[in-house]
């Protein structure tokens, strides 16, 4: 390769552009080294995705070939489905005391001989007394009777299953003995329907069994049949159906018009397969949007579900309705980007962050700690570490005091962060894994920034995926909606049931609360009966809430 300059010419310059050469110099062997530590990052992903690949094919012939045994490959464990017990129990861990087990309201100083105070919310239904009886009563020594002197109380904890009541309805009806005259008194109207056995606890029990606890109907069938109750799958589901249409979908609409007042809100969205969507394949993916309000709105907590047949960017068009107007936190999902002018969308540190982990995680295997320190993907995940340890020190003050810290400790992080993924932009190979986690991040730039501009604002969009956890786990027994109804019954089921845990209720004491209260309304219940109801009213009894808070 012929040099740049002669000698003679390197002689003749001034000192000033021997300089200014010596800097050019120094940021293309910096560039140089860049890009060479990316290649060396992109060799180590492509040993590892081998290494991978290879494992998987070395199963999939197992599973076709190997015996059919219960031995497991050295290296692999069988699932803990079975063995949960086993494998989470610890000899060695201390036994739980009361406080732990059902905290108080607030932290206390722990005081001696007090510890019964915090179990003062539970009956006691039973008293073991532990006396002295016959000749034990006397003193072995001096032949004086005892005398009790203190008495030494222990309380435990007594677990009582679930028990069915029958509650039995008795209408009298009169008669006028003189022109035979009949007339009935007026009574609660029944849940379902006339014949109905369903009463507002047992669709609240059913409801908390599937959207809060996982449990799918058909398991829910048959623990009814250990206790010789025959309520079918069918049954049951025709209940939830009927109670989210008729009662819940109220609580909803107003849930709903709360919302789109909110200024500063997020959105995300999972699948869900729906059996009855007509003209469509049976693989074919169906969509969970959720809509909510964090703990730095300004209002009320809430998260609503929303089904949709498919994942386009007109959904949460429709479904804002052209109301709400301000902020949404959401990933980088494209279809957020086409909607109305007066909303302002803001990204997720947290999408951005998983990309340099992915990236990571393929040179573990290769790299040492020391290695690991010197990558790219290791520095943008330290950086991205930074802004989060700023948002732990802030969380618990004013939108005003946040914004102010962010300006002072975050703005910096971040301007260096994106200063030095551009300066790898022209580098890196798009179909490495650190390649993709640089671009999406540059790209998402705009977004990723607009936290620092409002101290209501997240840096992340954690909030909406911790309220499709419950959905997802869910889902993962039930599978699949069998029909639209079904879904969107659902919808407004999980949307009432974590509204409900957002501000700290008891999920199956409200429930059966509000069946029993909008079933008394009649009809058309008033807007401000209805928002007596809600999960955020001060209207609703102390005792719903829990004293475990998330």
């Amino acid at each position: 390769m012929e040099p740049f300059f002669t000698e003679e010419q390197l002689n003749n310059m001034s000192r000033e552009n021997l300089i200014e050469i010596m800097k050019i110099m120094k940021e293309q062997s910096a560039k140089k080294d860049t890009e060479i530590q990316l290649l060396k990052d992109k060799q180590k992903e492509l040993e590892f995705m081998n290494a991978m690949l290879s494992d998987r094919l070395a199963l999939a012939r197992r599973k076709q070939f190997g015996s059919s045994s219960e031995k497991y490959a050295e290296g692999y464990e069988q699932m803990d489905l079975f063995n949960e017990a086993e494998a989470s129990a610890d000899p060695e861990a201390e036994e739980p005391c009361f406080e732990e087990i059902h905290p108080s309201s607030y932290k206390r100083k722990k005081r001696t001989g007090k510890k019964e105070e915090d179990l003062s919310g539970f009956e006691v239904t039973e008293t073991i007394e532990y006396k002295l009886a016959g000749e034990d009563r006397y003193c072995p020594d001096c032949g004086k009777k005892y005398k009790v002197v203190t008495k030494e109380t222990v309380k435990r904890l007594k677990f009582v299953p679930a028990k069915f009541e029958v509650v039995e309805e008795v209408t009298c009806v009169y008669s006028c003995p003189e022109c035979g005259s009949m007339k009935r008194p007026e009574k609660t109207p029944p849940l379902v329907g006339g014949g109905s056995i369903a009463t507002p606890s047992l669709v609240a029990g059913i409801m908390n069994a599937k959207y809060v606890n996982g449990m799918p109907l058909a398991r829910q069938e048959r623990e009814f049949a250990r206790y010789n109750l025959n309520l079918s799958t069918k049954t049951m589901a025709n209940w939830i159906i009927g109670c989210a249409d008729r009662y819940l979908k109220l609580l909803y609409d107003r849930m709903k018009e709360e919302f789109l007042k909110s200024r500063y809100i997020h959105c995300d969205e999972t699948r869900i397969q729906v059996i009855g969507e007509p003209d469509q394949k049976g693989s074919t993916q169906n969509w969970m949007w959720v809509y909510l309000t964090d703990e730095y709105s300004g209002s009320p907590r809430m998260a609503l579900f929303d089904y949709e047949r498919t994942r386009a960017g007109y959904h949460p068009v429709k479904f804002l309705d052209g109301r709400f107007h301000g902020y949404l936190t959401c990933d980088g999902y494209q279809a957020y980007q086409g909607l109305d002018d007066s909303i302002t969308v803001t990204g997720c540190f947290t999408h951005a962050r998983r990309r340099f982990d992915a990236a990571l995680t393929a040179l573990k295997k290769d790299f040492t700690k020391e290695q690991l320190k010197e990558t790219v993907a290791y520095n943008a995940m330290t950086r991205i570490g930074i802004l989060y340890k700023v948002e732990e020190l802030i969380r618990n003050k004013t939108p005003e005091e946040r914004h102010e810290e962010r300006q002072k400790q975050s703005r910096p992080v971040v301007d260096a962060l994106f200063e030095w993924l551009h300066s790898m932009e022209d580098s890196v190979d798009r179909s490495s894994l650190i390649g993709d986690a640089i671009l999406y991040t540059l790209n998402q730039e705009p977004y990723l920034r607009r936290y620092l501009d409002d101290g209501h604002l997240s840096i992340d969009n954690n909030s909406a995926e911790r309220a499709i956890k419950n959905f997802a786990v869910g889902r993962r027994n039930w599978l699949f909606a069998k029909s639209i109804r079904g879904a969107d019954a659902s919808a407004v089921v999980y949307s009432v049931t974590e509204t409900a845990l957002l501000n700290g209720l008891k999920p199956y004491v409200y429930l059966t609360y509000v069946l029993d209260q909008i079933r008394q309304m009649g009809s058309f219940p008033k807007p401000e009966e209805l928002d007596r109801l809600l999960p955020w009213s001060d209207d609703l009894p102390d005792e719903f809430r829990t004293k475990n808070q998330g």
